[in-house]
Parts: C-alpha cells; structure tokens; sequence
C-alpha cells in the first residue's frame, strides 16, 4: 500500500542544547506523546496520548481452536472453554499492518533447552486432561505455535496458523516481519524463512492438521474443515521441489516410446523365394525354416511380406505379370517349415508372377499403429527430446524442474541396416534411416500424493509439462494439467501426441537450479517488491565421502526377477531399448542430496581409501568393446552404481543436516545420480571401404617409351604396409567431418595435413577366397588412427586420369600396357576392363592416409585375368570411423534421470533383513560376484553333499539371521533340461532354518559333455518364518536366489584289478592270441588262464554292466622302465605297441581306442602283428620269440579325460617260423 511520509522542521526532540536556549517549537523531554497525523488543520501538533488498555488476552480465539481440538477427539465428552489452561504463552514477534488496521502476532510457550538452542524441534502438540473431561481441565503437554491476528477496528482475533510445525522457540524472537500485498513473510534466523497467504489463512478454519492426521490414523472422522495450513510445505517460502523424473514405461513396465503412425514395424526376416510362382497362386516359399503358431513366433497370420527386389528387376522391360518392387501382400496362413524352406498364404490370389529368389521381407503389424492418430509425425523426427515438469502452487508460484529424462530416441529401423540401406550409406556417407520413429510418448511420474489431493497436501494447482530439445537451450511448455485432473493414484500418465509448445519459459528459469532460499536467515526486509534476506546461512554442509562401487555393462536382456526391485532385471531395456553407455569414454559419477525444497549438496565422491580398489573409484573408464556379441541380445550398455552404505542420518561434518522427517524438515529428504563426462561432440564418417596399405606409383623418366617393361603390372599401381597404413575416401559431409589443417599453407599447397583422429569401428575387410565380401566389428585402437595426408584422388599420380587410355606412355608400337588399375577378359585376354580403386574415383574425391595398428580396409587385386570385384574389393563395404570428441573445458556434472528418495534408497539396498544373495562357509558370497564352492565329484553317492553350507546374505554380504524355509528348488543344467530329481536341498523344503546345502539324490559320470550336461543352476525360493503367529506378515516372501556354474568334478578311473604281472607265453600257432579281458559282461570269450582287469571310470555307479555311459577308452605304451630285451628288435630299436596289439569290443575287431560297450580284450593284432615282427628281426622267416613290458592306460570321458595307468605287465609271444604257415 502506498505511504505518505511528512517531514517536520520542528515539534522535534533537542538533547544537544542548554536547556536554557532551547529554540521555540523544540523541546528536550517527552513522555506519552504523539506527532498528530489527522487530516485537520493540527496536522503535526504534539498531542497527548492514551494509557495502555489491554484490548483483548487472544484466549478466546486460541481456547475455542484447543476446546474444538478436545471435542473432535471425545465427541461424547465435551469441554467447556474455561477449562483450558494456556500456561507460559509469551509474544516472540509481531507485525504492526497500518493498512488493514491489524496486529499480527506471533505465540509459543516453547522454549529450545538444546545447548546450540538449534537442536531440538518443538514437540507434538498434545492436549490432556485429569479428572473427568466434563469438569476436567486440559493441559498442553507439547509446544503451543500460533500465528494470530488482531483487528484494531473490530476488536477481534483470529487464529491463522497453529500446530507445533510452526516450530517456535522463545529463543529466538521474530524481529523481521514483512507483507507484501496480502504475503506474511518473517524469518527467526531459527526456522528457513517462511510465509503465508493471509486471505487464505483467515478464511479457513484454524483446526490443527497435525491433529486431524493424528485423527485419521485413529479411524475418527473429523468433524471441522482442515485449516489452510497445517505443515512446513505449506509455509516455507522455498516450495517443494519435485525429484521423480518420467519415466518412459507403463504401470505393466512395458515400454511406452511408441509410433502411432507406423502401420508395420521395420522387416524382421528377409529371405528369397523358392521356386516359381505363377499368376493366380495363393502362396509362396520362402527360404528358411521360420517359427509358426505361437504369439512370440517368427511369422504370424497378418503379418506383411513386401517384395523388396524381384529376380528379374534388372529386366529392361518388365512386364506388368512380373512383381514389381514394394509390392505388398497380407499373410494369411503359414505352413509348419520343413526341408529348409515355409509356405506362405496371402490375402488374395496374386496377379503377378513371383521369380524364384525374389528378395522378400516380412513385416509385423505395429501394435499400437493407430488409424486415427491426430499427433504431429514429423515433430520429433530429427529431435531428440526430453522431457521434465514442474508444480506451480496456489500464490502462481512454480518449483524447480524435476529432472529431466533421457532423449524420447529410438532410431528408425531400430537402428539396424536392412536391405540397401548398407549399400546407400557407402554412397552417400549418410546414414538416412537415422531419425526418430518415435511419435508418441507415454510419460509416467509417481507423484508424492494422489493426484487429486496435491492441492491439498502441497498447496499445487497446476502440473506444467516441459520439454527440451538437444540442440536448444531453450524449456519450453507443452501442456498444462490441473490438478484435479491428476487423477485418484499416486500414478499419473501423460500421453504426449507429438503437439508443438504452448510457451516457452523465460531465460532466468533455465538456470534457476535452487529457490535461493536461506537455510536460516536474521534479518530480512523488502526492497523494490522483493524480499532480501540478510546474515545467512545459505546452505547445508555435504559428506566427506561415501562408499559406492560402479561397473559398466550390458543392459540386461532377460526377465528374470530383480530380488532387491521386484522389477524385470531388463526393466531398463524395456524402457530405453536402445539407448546406451558411450565407450572410450572417463565417467566420474557422484551423488547429490537434496532437502525437500531443492537446496542440494555438493556432490559427494567415492570414498577416497577405496580408489585403489578399482570398481570403488569414482572414476571408470568404458573401453571399446572389440567382441561380437550377439546382435540380436545387445542391447547397448550401462553404468551400474551400487551404494555400499546407508546414506547416514547424522555425521561428524558440522551443518550436515541429516535425514528428512516431520521434525527434522530440511533434513536431506532426494538424491540424485549425476555424471562428469567432459569427452563431448565427436562424428561418424561413413566411408566407403578403405584400402589397406600405401599406395605408389612408379613415377615415369624422361623417356616414357623406354622405361616401360614388358610386364603388363609393371606402372599400376603398388601398395605396402598393409598391416600399418590404409586410404580413406572422403567426400560429401565427410570432408568436414575430417577437416584439413589449413594453417601454414599457401595457395599451391594441394596436399595437407589433419589434426582429426580417427577410431575404425567398423572394418571393412573384404576377403574374396574365404568367400566373398564382408565388414566387421573393429577390435579398435585405444591410440586411434592418425590422418598423414589429405589431398585430391589425381594427387596420388599420372595415372589416375588415364582411366581407359591403353597407351598412356604414347608408345603404341607395344602391347597395351594401361596405368589404370584393369583386368582383361575375352579370346586371347585382348578385352581390357577398367574399374576404381577408389568409390566414384572420376568425381577426384579427397584421399586420406592414416596409420593404423592392424589391418584396416582390404588391398586391391590387379590379376590379370582377373575380375571387377578383385579391382573394387576395398570399397564394396562399409566403414565406419569415429572422431575422437571434442573435449570440454566445464567442470561440471551432468545430472542424469536417476534419482529418488533416500528413504527408498536405504531401504532398497541396504536392508539387513532382505535377502539378495548367499555365501557359503569357505566365504564365497554371490553379493560380490563370486561363486559359491560345487564340491560334487561323480564319485559322490546319494545323499551326499554337493556344496558346503551356505547362508542368505543382504546386498553388504553381511549374513542375514532370519529363521527361513525354502519353498521351492529348481535345478537345469547347461542345455536347459530339469534336473530336479537329482538333488535336495537340506534342510528339507518347508523346513525353517538359517542354512543350507545342496545334496545329491542321485549317481554321476563325467562325460565328455560333462561341462554342458553336468554344469548345474540351482535356484531356490526362500520364505521368512520369523514372524509367527496369525495374521503375521513375513519379512520376505518366495524372495527367488540364484548360483550357477556348478560343474560336476571329475575324477580318475580306478583299477580295481589290475593284468596279471607276469602274462603266460602265448604260441600264435595255437593259442588264443588274447592277453586279457578288460571288464567282462559274460565267459563267452576263448577261456584263458589270465586274470579280467576291472577298471571303474571314477564314478559311483558300479561297473561294469552300465553300457556306454561309462565312456572309458583303453590304450597301450610300453613300459618305460623295461628291460632293454622288452620291447625291442635285436638293434634295441623300440617297437610302437599300437601297431602290435589291439584293444577290441567284445570279439570284434576295432580301433585302438573304443567305447565300452560288453567289455574289451586286448589281444594281438593279427597276421600283422606277425608281419610287423618278422620286418622289425630283418624278415627272420624262422621262430621268433617275441618279449613285451606293456601298461594299460584307461581314460574316461571318451578320451579326453583322465588317465589312470595299471601295473606294468610282461610276456612273451611265439611266432613259429615261416615254413609252417607264420
């Protein structure tokens, strides 16, 4: 309101004269006096003023709010007013409004006894009565907090504001009161400043919110109106602050960056006819054996197949008969696949013809393509948008911006090359499928309330929508919600149709990261309409540190069940598909806290002790990945921040304020993730190939003619350093993308330099004799690849502008002898064909040389004769290099769209009661990435143990000792088969305990598979059983628990009877040629005086008689500590016993090595072992005796296991001489 202030020379106080020479009209003592300020003629007089009157006690207007209180709280008993007691309420502050003729004032009776007088926070206000409560007297026990009002004109007050939230101390009077228009703004330098609207204030009922939640939660109704304000949201001059960002998934956490437009999704198969088929046929082949039937099949019924190009496209006149390109066809049946290829139905039968290996695609109807769709399709195609909102509460005031969400971005295609797409990026160095094919987003917020209780419990009337383009500053408004159009759930859903702004925000709101709002303010007054806050404190003070782990890694692919979230571990995927961690690039990620108004924290590092432990530092480094990992799962990468700590509710840094509560309100209530990245902008250049190695060019003498040879090859071009030096085609945006260095050149210069480092990312090899052309993902340089030069094609010599020109040299008395890179076809090879090294060669593109590490690009083939795809192999693919980023100077962090509250936080992670993994007893201890010990050994028996004890741990790896039961167990081996049936678990399911094991309930053999078929998963479900008794709730109920790589150990075959020591002679002539039996199933055999030898491959399975699951395999090997007579021929040349004896199944011969089967024998091996002697003693035809020292080896898991030897054992066998038949 506006004032009028009158200056006075006179009527005014004199201490500085003599009494005695005071001038008239002054005067040096005055006591109860005032300067008349009427409008009349004495304007200015000194006149007498009145006595103190005591115009009212405010007990009235404070005992009928404390009366109200008590009778909503006893309905059946009623107090009268004059029973209250108010005892010790004293006046710390008060505002004189000469403009509404009020007093505002402002009560306690609460008094801080903390020794900072900070410390403590006033208590509830509670109010209870002795005797009964019809003549009883009631008594405060908590803190009495008013803000009431007085009128000098009507003589009455008002409780505006009540409740122990006012928080007031009699230490700490407030001196500094303010109203602006129809704003109460004070400060007490012990509270955040604060104000209230005081129309709204006086116009609703003053009954204690505090109370009426207290009520509520107590199941009574209450009987009066709430009064405007009743908590610190409502008063605090700083608003809250919103801190949940948008998220792009719906309530069934499916992924809500959708196109509307898009009737079909990109191709998701592309396959060749097979066969002809002719006008009038209802459907086709199709190469491949394609999924049918179920809802997740390769085909399904509605599906569309396009012709992408017919057989015969190359037709000069094709006729109307023949299918044409971007032809499209409705599936309407699909044939179960067989002999590698599907049949097909259509809509309706085609009029065209279809060639056999016409190039066809199938389409997927989009599922959420809608007819109707009213929404801007082009909007946000070459944008990438993120979105954020902000509140804007009842005095048309806004709280800061939420954070925002990542870019609403899901390239075309899905990001993949499909069809030519490959072919035109090599053309044209674009990648044109590059743009958004999202056109409408469905964005979704919890709210801190139910939507249509926000005007209520946070004083908000309106959600404002923003957006934010990546390359603008600008924060621009897209709707407008009001708040009772929010809905009856915390779960609000904003569907975004691609519409244009309303409005953009003004400059000062894009850098508005805080209210500016002291923590504590002294003094305050008004300047110019504002508000100024003066000696203050500004901020809360930060921790030191806190210890964190980050990693980087794939984003999750499957849907298995996050024990800590609850959520689908591929939740983030579903959410950002194909959004990811940019590599070869530092990550420095912190954590800022923030109160509930938006004041934030300095950003709090890793725990400096803990730097050396590499995943605990604060910095990580994401390397090129060089692997190739499946396509079709890899969904990008991600940064992984695990708190290892509770964010601590107290600390040791002065001005730490704490955790948020109801009476710790600036206690730090958010967080949120935040990221230094400074390695910025960077490029694609998209070339086409790349050849490997430096090209030269013999540069010609003074006689041309002459110095040519007769070698046709001899002035093409020659290429070295393949392995270290590649060329670049640059041209179209690429020649930006790679500037050249123009400093310190001259108008002559044709050839320059680059400061641009390069990084291969895709290879494009071409390798024509392991079939044909190729690219690939590059292993990647961390050095990268430096530009040598860039200079014009026909800078690389003569020859580049003698495309065709048989005789460049000008001497045509010779053969043909082109410079131009050729290869000749035709009778005698008398047709010259010329083709480019180099993409578009003719236009004299830019040509850049780099050094490489490996071999980059391929090296062109001047055979002759030779072939077109010999000449051009090195850009008949695409390359892709990255340019190293531009690097920016701001030290600042980037805050990324993780974020919460720290309450969720705490109790998400780090809950000591909640199961997140298991450690066994030698300290193994899934939580920190380890596997627990499988000490399984096929020979185990049932019901013995296969791993050691282990315990259920929380996400710190500390032992939760919760009394549990295992509801269920689930075991699948590496091929996904059931295993259930052969373990338990101990104690038994349903039993309660606080640790287990893993037995075996069956018998094991290691096989040659064993590392797939015996490599176990066991995942079992735990339920708490602490909490007992009805009605009880568990602390954690079927929480799912996971260990894997438990593989079967193997162990080495046993002999259990060894070959007799010492064999007896065998006569070839008459005796069976048999030195044993190795694990007999039955005395069919020749009968022999020998003992069987029994050989067990480790397992508990008692053998023999198992069949082939055994996979025992038997060899021989002389005995190296024979006699020097033993295994010899008369030189002391060592015989090789594999080709003497042989080791059979049952009486059949075999090879050396065979599969168990009805046992095996070892015998000599025929008319060839006779041969084989007789050769070694220099074809004695005459007897011979022939004397060995053998031992058996017996190897399991079909050969390539274990080995176990027997004893040694020795003989002698006869070979009767020649003339008698041996």
């Amino acid at each position: 309101m506006p004032e009028i202030k009158n200056t006075f020379l006179k009527s005014k106080m004199n201490k500085d004269l003599d009494a005695r020479i005071i001038p008239n009209g002054e005067y040096r003592d005055a006591q109860n006096i005032n300067i008349s300020r009427s409008e009349g003629a004495d304007v200015g007089d000194l006149e007498n003023i009145l006595s103190n009157n005591q115009l009212t006690s405010l007990r009235n207007s404070i005992l009928d709010l404390e009366v109200s209180k008590f009778n909503v709280l006893y309905p059946g008993n009623p107090v009268a007013k004059g029973s209250v007691t108010l005892d010790n309420l004293e006046v710390i502050g008060f505002f004189m409004d000469t403009s509404k003729d009020s007093i505002y004032l402002f009560l306690t009776d609460y008094t801080d006894s903390s020794s900072d007088q900070l410390s403590n926070f006033a208590p509830a206000n509670l109010i209870t009565f002795s005797g009964s409560p019809a003549v009883g007297t009631l008594q405060y026990q908590g803190a009495a907090c008013y803000i009431v009002s007085y009128n000098l004109i009507t003589n009455t007050s008002l409780v505006l504001v009540s409740g122990n939230f006012l928080n007031f101390s009699k230490t700490h009077t407030i001196i500094n009161v303010n109203v602006i228009e129809n704003l109460l703004f004070w400060t007490d330098n012990y509270n955040q400043p604060r104000k209230i609207n005081l129309d709204k204030a006086s116009s609703a009922s003053s009954l204690n919110g505090s109370w009426e939640t207290w009520f509520n939660t107590n199941g009574v109704t209450m009987a009066n109106t709430n009064p405007y304000y009743y908590n610190e949201d409502h008063i605090s001059v700083s608003k809250f602050a919103p801190y949940e960002c948008f998220k792009f998934l719906n309530s069934s956490n499916n992924g809500t960056l959708i196109s509307k437009s898009e009737q079909f999704l990109p191709p998701h198969i592309i396959a060749g006819s097979v066969g002809n088929i002719g006008v009038g046929a209802v459907f086709i082949f199709i190469s491949g054996e394609y999924s049918t039937g179920a809802s997740n099949s390769d085909i399904k019924i509605g599906d569309q197949l396009v012709v992408l190009a017919p057989f015969n496209s190359t037709d000069s006149t094709p006729t109307t008969t023949v299918t044409q390109e971007n032809e499209k066809y409705t599936i309407t049946s699909i044939d179960p696949p067989s002999g590698n290829k599907t049949k097909i139905g259509f809509t309706l039968a085609t009029t065209k013809i279809i060639d056999s290996d016409t190039k066809l695609a199938i389409q997927r109807l989009n599922p959420d393509y809608d007819i109707n769709y009213t929404g801007d399709v082009n909007l946000l195609k070459d944008k990438f948008a993120k979105f954020s909102y902000r509140f804007k509460y009842d005095d048309d005031e806004y709280s800061l911006m939420a954070p925002f969400t990542q870019a609403a971005f899901i390239p075309e295609q899905f990001g993949c090359f499909i069809n030519e797409d490959e072919q035109n990026a090599l053309e044209s160095g674009v990648v044109s499928f590059m743009e958004n094919m999202v056109d409408n987003v469905k964005l979704n917020v919890t709210l801190p309330y139910v939507g249509n209780e926000m005007s209520e419990k946070l004083k908000v009337k309106e959600l404002q929508i923003l957006v934010k383009n990546s390359d603008e500053l600008a924060v621009r408004v897209i709707d407008e919600i009001n708040v009772n159009d929010l809905g009856s759930t915390t779960n609000y859903e904003y569907n975004y149709l691609s519409s244009k702004a309303i409005k953009t925000l003004p400059e000062a709101e894009l850098i508005r990261v805080s209210d500016q709002v002291p923590v504590r303010a002294l003094t305050q007054e008004v300047v110019g309409n504002r508000v100024v806050y003066g000696n203050f404190i500004d901020t809360h003070s930060s921790l030191e540190k806190i210890d964190y782990q980050l990693q980087h890694s794939g984003k999750p692919f499957t849907n298995t069940i996050n024990n800590q979230t609850g959520l689908p571990q591929n939740i983030i995927t579903r959410e950002l598909p194909l959004h990811t961690l940019k590599q070869n690039r530092s990550y420095q990620v912190g954590i800022v806290l923030f109160d509930r108004y938006g004041r934030a924290s300095s950003v709090t590092l890793n725990e400096f002790n803990n730097v050396a432990s590499g995943s605990k530092n604060s910095t990580i480094y994401v390397p090129y990945e060089s692997s190739s990992n499946n396509s079709v799962k890899d969904f990008g990468k991600i940064l992984q921040f695990n708190l290892n700590e509770a964010i601590p509710g107290s600390s040791s840094v002065a001005g730490y304020p704490g955790l948020y509560s109801t009476t710790n309100p600036l206690g730090y209530y958010t967080y949120r993730i935040v990221v230094k990245q400074q390695e910025q902008s960077y490029y694609n250049v998209y070339t086409p190939g790349a050849i490997a190695g430096n090209l030269s060019w013999n540069v010609a003498t003074e006689d041309k003619a002459t110095s040519l040879t007769s070698t046709k090859t001899s002035r093409l071009p020659t290429f070295s350093s393949i392995d270290s030096i590649s060329m670049l085609n640059l041209f179209g945006d690429n020649i930006n993308k790679v500037p050249r260095e123009l400093n310190e050149v001259n108008g002559n210069d044709t050839t320059f330099g680059s400061e641009t480092l390069l990084y291969n990312r895709v290879n494009p090899r071409y390798d024509l004799g392991a079939g044909g052309d190729y690219n690939t993902q590059s292993q990647v340089s961390k050095k990268g690849e430096e530009v040598i030069s860039i200079e014009p094609f026909r800078n690389l010599g003569e020859w580049t502008t003698t495309k065709g020109d048989l005789y460049p040299s000008g001497d045509t008395n010779t053969d043909p002898q082109p410079w131009y890179p050729y290869f000749t076809s035709g009778a005698d090879d008398k047709i010259y064909n010329f083709h480019d090294i180099f993409y578009n060669a003719q236009s004299n593109p830019f040509i850049a040389t780099i050094e490489t590490n490996f071999r980059i690009g391929a090296t062109p083939s001047f055979a002759t004769p030779g072939s077109q795809g010999g000449i051009e192999n090195s850009w008949r693919d695409l390359g892709v290099f990255e340019t190293k980023p531009t690097t920016s100077a701001l030290d600042i962090y980037y805050e990324t769209s993780t974020s919460g509250t720290i309450e969720d936080l705490n109790a998400n992670y780090l809950s000591s009661g909640l199961p997140l993994g298991l450690k066994d007893s030698a300290g193994n201890n899934t939580v920190l990435g380890q596997d627990l010990q499988y000490i399984q050994t096929e020979g185990l028996s049932v019901g013995q143990d296969a791993t050691l004890s282990f315990n259920l741990v929380d996400t710190t790896g500390a032992i939760v000792n919760t009394i549990s039961k295992v509801e269920s167990l689930e075991v699948v081996d590496g091929n996904g088969n059931n295993r259930n049936n052969d373990f338990n678990i101990s104690p038994a399911i349903g039993v309660s305990s606080t640790s287990w094991k893993i037995i075996t309930n069956n018998k094991f053999v290691f096989t040659s598979n064993a590392n797939v078929d015996a490599n176990f998963t066991f995942i079992v479900k735990f339920t708490d059983t602490s909490n007992s008794g009805p009605g009880a709730t568990p602390l954690f109920s079927n929480t799912t628990l996971s260990f894997s790589n438990c593989m079967l150990q193997n162990l080495n075959p046993v002999f259990t009877a060894g070959p007799d020591a010492n064999i007896p002679l065998i006569n070839i002539k008459n005796d069976p040629n048999i030195i044993f039996y190795i694990n007999p199933l039955s005395a069919t055999f020749p009968s022999i005086s020998q003992t069987n030898v029994i050989v067990n491959n480790g397992s508990s399975f008692t053998f023999p008689h198992l069949g082939s699951v055994e996979q025992l395999n038997f060899a021989i090997i002389n005995n190296p500590s024979a006699s020097s007579d033993y295994n010899t021929d008369p030189d002391g040349n060592e015989l090789d016993p594999a080709g003497l004896f042989e080791i059979v199944i049952n009486n059949q011969p075999s090879s050396s090595l065979g599969h168990f089967i009805n046992g095996y024998l070892l015998r000599t091996n025929g008319s060839s072992f006779v041969s084989k002697i007789r050769n070694a003693f220099d074809k004695n035809y005459g007897p011979i005796t022939y004397k060995y020292d053998l031992i058996l080896l017996a190897i399991d898991a079909n050969g390539t296991g274990l080995v176990t030897e027997s004893n040694s054992f020795k003989g002698e066998i006869f070979i009767p001489r020649f003339y008698d038949g041996y």
